[in-house]
């Protein structure tokens, strides 16, 4: 288990240890609370502690997906010159929260599920799950995890993608697939110079050779490009067109949910693979990783509100032509590279 997990299991026996000294102070020693509240300490403490950390998990996510989400509506803003979010909340940091509710609350008729949504928003926070903050911030890190989580977050857009208006549907599944396929091969090329798919691991290389940028700068451009795609993807399901005109309430809400916290991952997964991870030029820590991942956020959002990406079509039309093969180019260099001087 984890220090985090430890620290979410100790708090599960605190509170359970506090309410049976309640009940023996009231004299209900021996009534059939106390003997539930015994047969959790004893049988059901982990599945408390893993209930906990699930709460935690998905209100963390919801807090750093409207922050991203908040910074990309004010670099993008005044990228174009307009003033952004700045009537809900101090700088409009609750514009966001209350764009949500507004569109949750709104019913339509005849309109598909939110399902999809939900799909694509569970493998976000499963990715999360497996990306640690700092050395002791970490729920899991198994040697396999960051192949797992650039999976994850690669096959997360499809569900959404499949649900997408029937004019655009096609294209929107083929930048979804072309997008993460380009994302797996750039996180491959310096999981493959590391030698490891831990992120523990990986951070620890980047502290002795250089961060990851250094040891695949085409990798981590192809991540950023991967980033500025979500970047515009987040601004279509924000927009007023199509997609709010066909999604229904909850579907759109969740959606805003889940591409915000995808993009937020997608940040925090380029820190750990390309930026140091939670080291510092001060002191290691978690500070350092959110700092990081927001910056790509802001970079990426920046890039994406000064160049016209055009349509979910013609981007993929690109990933085709362009991107893809870049990817594949850039894999089969680190291995030859790795291979001649191993």
């Amino acid at each position: 288990m984890s220090d985090l997990f430890d620290l979410y299991l100790y708090i599960v026996h605190w509170f359970l240890d506090a309410a049976l000294t309640v009940l023996e102070t009231f004299g209900l020693g021996g009534g059939y609370i106390h003997r539930f509240v015994s047969w959790l300490v004893e049988e059901a403490d982990l599945y408390l502690a893993a209930l906990l950390a699930a709460v935690v998990l998905v209100l963390w996510t919801l807090l750093t997906a409207a922050l991203a989400a908040w910074t990309d509506r004010r670099v993008r803003a005044r990228v174009q010159g307009r003033a952004g979010p700045r009537h809900v909340g101090a700088f409009g940091l609750l514009q966001g929260l209350a764009d949500w509710l507004k569109v949750m609350l709104k019913k339509r008729s005849g309109m598909p599920s939110a399902v999809p949504a939900g799909v694509s928003g569970a493998l976000v926070l499963a990715a999360l799950a497996l990306m640690p903050l700092g050395p002791w911030a970490r729920l899991a890190d198994p040697d396999w995890a960051l192949v797992v989580v650039t999976g994850l977050l690669a096959l997360s857009p499809l569900p959404m993608a499949a649900m997408a208006p029937h004019g655009s549907r096609h294209s929107e599944m083929a930048e979804a697939v072309g997008s993460g396929t380009v994302l797996m091969l750039a996180a491959g090329s310096v999981m493959l110079v590391g030698g490891t798919a831990r992120s523990g691991g990986l951070v620890d290389l980047q502290a002795d050779s250089g961060w990851g940028l250094l040891l695949s700068p085409l990798g981590f451009l192809l991540l950023l490009v991967v980033m500025t795609w979500e970047s515009a993807r987040l601004a279509r399901v924000r927009s007023t067109g199509t997609v709010r005109e066909t999604w229904p309430g909850p579907h759109r809400a969740l959606g805003l949910f889940t591409v915000a916290a995808r993009y937020f991952a997608l940040g925090l997964l380029g820190t750990l693979l390309f930026l140091g991870g939670w080291l510092g030029p001060v002191e290691d820590g978690a500070w350092w990783t959110l700092l990081k991942a927001f910056v790509l956020v802001a970079f990426t959002s920046m890039v994406a509100g000064a160049m016209p990406l055009g349509r979910p079509a013609e981007r993929a039309s690109a990933v085709r032509a362009r991107y893809l093969p870049l990817a594949t180019l850039n894999l089969v260099l680190v291995a030859a590279v790795l291979e001649v001087v191993g």
